[in-house]
């Protein structure tokens, strides 16, 4: 069995990439910080990681040595990774590579949207052109929480229902707040790029744990859809390595 890994700092999806097609796909999903005890997998197997997080690596690679390739740049021969330089994050390599294998003759921008919302520029020609990295929803209100004595801490929905200037209690507030700040900045992100050469009619991707909030609030002229399949994970499944068969 072949294991795809997208291990971020929050949460571990996994996936057997035998049913990467499968719609939707049967991702399953681990608290980061429980995953080296949590995960068992059976009989003989290997996996390909998209890891952000450096001491998981470093665990799983204590655990189980020689099973796991983690992809880096030169994972994906067809990309152009040269303007960035070090320090680009697997998981924005990986949707790079997703992005470039689904419109291999489009730009497109892909926007992941988790614990951090990270952006991934990416030309006709497979370069990968940039982005920008901002807090997202939930990194956002723990922030508020920690740095302020009376503001509580609390967990993000999906179904939230964000944009009321005018919240009538603290926990709203705090919510709608941060919701309306997040889903400018990503509409002007969006704008922006699309201001850059050549990426006027890029297609927008949304991926990640709150990328059903952002397609559903988003303005619908923006044109920015949720994936129809688990981007990163399937970037981690276009990977090339030499050290598994």
């Amino acid at each position: 069995m072949r294991y795809l890994l997208n291990i971020g700092n929050t949460r571990v999806a996994v996936l057997d990439n035998d049913r990467l097609a499968e719609r939707p796909a049967p991702v399953f999903y681990f608290a980061t910080g429980d995953f080296v005890e949590n995960w068992h997998p059976a009989g003989d197997w290997l996996a390909t990681a998209a890891c952000v997080v450096p001491s998981i690596r470093a665990a799983l690679e204590r655990r189980w040595p020689g099973r796991i390739v983690f992809v880096d740049s030169d994972s994906y021969p067809e990309m152009d990774f040269s303007a960035y330089g070090p320090g680009l994050g697997a998981d924005r390599m990986a949707n790079a590579a997703a992005a470039h294998a689904l419109f291999p003759r489009q730009t497109a921008l892909v926007i992941d949207c988790g614990t951090a919302v990270n952006t991934v520029a990416v030309n006709a020609n497979g370069k990968f052109c940039g982005g920008v990295i901002l807090p997202g929803r939930q990194t956002a209100l723990a922030a508020l929480g920690r740095q302020t004595a009376q503001l509580p801490e609390f967990i993000v929905s999906p179904a939230d229902k964000p944009c009321d200037p005018l919240a009538l209690s603290t926990e709203d507030g705090i919510r709608n707040g941060v919701d309306i700040a997040l889903l400018a900045a990503v509409e002007r992100i969006i704008q922006e790029t699309r201001q850059q050469p050549g990426f006027a009619a890029c297609q927008v991707w949304l991926t990640g744990g709150d990328a059903a909030f952002y397609a559903e609030n988003l303005p619908r002229g923006l044109a920015a859809s949720e994936a129809p399949l688990p981007l990163t994970l399937y970037g981690v499944s276009l990977a090339k390595s030499n050290s598994i068969p």
